[in-house]
């Protein structure tokens, strides 16, 4: 057995004296960055058994990255977590999807456990949440543990990327307007959850902007099959019909198509239909399916910079309201473009 490394060992391979690399060792009391990065250095290289959890991130290997959610099966959770995982290429950083139970305080408890557990950080998509158990969650989490939010928030409390979903509504309306549409109806997502509201604030806004369209048709869905199901049996109901329809989520317009094609509804000849995530499945369905593009690596990318920013700052745990919108775009699929009209020349 080789002889057990020792703090004096340490203090003579650094040049720096035994306490300064006992409280260095401990993480307690102020020392500088560049006699800490020395004293680390030096145990990697003499063997001495480091814990983990005390080792500066920019020291490790690896930063481990908690992404923290309550896991519901299909295709925006594996799509979520895939993008986070291809934004980790060639960075330092190490994602791991965690599902809690939909409840804040169980949810709390879990992320101010993280830490100890040896995760650098924490990656919050949890839309259900309201502004006090986002406050509940800053005392719980220990101070030096940086949380992002990935989800958007209303009075935004921690520090948040997200998507820019206000742009994804006002996108589709102005697709509408181009393809000659002049009726147009939204199904809305869930009141409680902020997105829902943003998506449907810029279809809306956009629509007042301008003469050529008139919103005659809402329905109030929940992001589900069963919501886009539920919807056209109100639109079969209704007497004065959209002529295009905005879907909150691809799974409301899936449900909806669905019932449609199965009660002789033409698509996009009788109402044309545009959704929001751009999941996989949108470019399989027949008809394939027009969508708000959700860049989930770009997102990722994003998220995973604050983060190492964050870890980097001696304030890296400290929460500012900060807000970055990620940009997206219209993938134009068959579902909402205007059938060209027939003409027919008397000869």
């Amino acid at each position: 057995m080789g002889k057990k490394v020792t703090l004096k060992d340490i203090a003579e391979d650094s040049g720096l004296s035994v306490s300064t690399v006992s409280r260095a060792l401990a993480r307690t009391g102020k020392i500088s960055s560049e006699n800490e990065r020395r004293i680390f250095e030096s145990a990697q290289r003499l063997n001495y058994p480091l814990s983990i959890i005390d080792t500066p991130w920019e020291l490790r290997e690896t930063v481990n990255i908690a992404i923290v959610t309550h896991f519901y099966t299909g295709e925006f959770f594996s799509s979520l977590f895939f993008g986070f995982n291809a934004a980790t290429l060639n960075t330092k950083a190490n994602v791991r999807l965690l599902s809690v139970a939909n409840d804040p305080a169980s949810a709390i408890e879990v992320i101010a456990g993280l830490k100890s557990s040896n995760f650098d950080a924490a990656v919050v998509f949890l839309p259900d949440f309201k502004e006090q158990d986002y406050h509940d969650l800053l005392k719980a989490v220990p101070d030096n543990f940086p949380v992002v939010s990935a989800a958007p928030i209303v009075s935004p409390v921690l520090d948040t990327v997200t998507f820019d979903h206000y742009r994804g509504g006002y996108l589709v309306a102005s697709h509408f307007e181009e393809q000659g549409f002049e009726k147009v109806g939204i199904i809305q997502g869930p009141a409680v959850k902020s997105e829902a509201l943003l998506r449907k604030n810029g279809f809306w806004d956009y629509i007042a902007s301008t003469k050529s369209l008139k919103c005659v048709w809402d329905f109030r869905g929940d992001y589900s099959l069963e919501s886009g199901i539920e919807a056209f049996k109100a639109y079969q109901k209704s007497e004065n019909k959209p002529e295009a329809i905005f879907c909150s989520n691809d799974d409301v317009a899936i449900g909806f198509m669905h019932s449609a094609v199965r009660n002789g509804v033409r698509i996009p000849e009788d109402v044309a239909i545009a959704s929001f995530d751009d999941l996989p499945k949108c470019e399989y369905y027949t008809p394939s399916i027009t969508s708000v593009h959700s860049p989930y690596e770009r997102l990722g990318e994003k998220v995973i910079e604050l983060i190492l920013e964050r870890l980097k700052s001696d304030n890296g745990a400290r929460q500012s309201g900060y807000t970055s919108l990620v940009p997206v775009s219209l993938n134009v699929r068959e579902s909402s473009l205007n059938p060209e009209p027939v003409i027919s020349e008397l000869r």
